[in-house]
């Protein structure tokens, strides 16, 4: 019984709190489902982020060059966003192994 509630918690606190290259994967992911774009509310929601973080999030990764903003003020995924998401991927699956 004590092994069980040992292994929750652990299991728990792994999903706590989430690293930046997660938060990013998950911007990345949302914003990629939709050929159309997303905005930033639909952002922050699907990202479960606040608005000083998603602001903070989509700055950033707009000057990296993996998002673009289009005339209707939607985010889409550009090139260079598939490709570090695809990384994230990939390492993630080796990381398992």
């Amino acid at each position: 019984m004590f092994a069980r509630l040992f292994l929750f918690s652990n299991i728990l606190q792994a999903f706590k709190y989430r690293d930046r290259v997660t938060i990013m994967s998950d911007i990345l992911k949302t914003v990629k489902k939709s050929r159309e774009g997303r905005r930033k509310t639909q952002i922050m929601q699907s990202a479960n982020l606040n608005y000083i973080q998603t602001k903070k999030y989509l700055n950033y990764m707009y000057n990296c060059g993996f998002l673009m903003i289009t005339q209707r003020e939607t985010y889409i995924i550009t090139e260079k966003g598939s490709r570090f998401l695809q990384l994230i991927e990939m390492q993630k699956i080796k990381n398992l192994r």
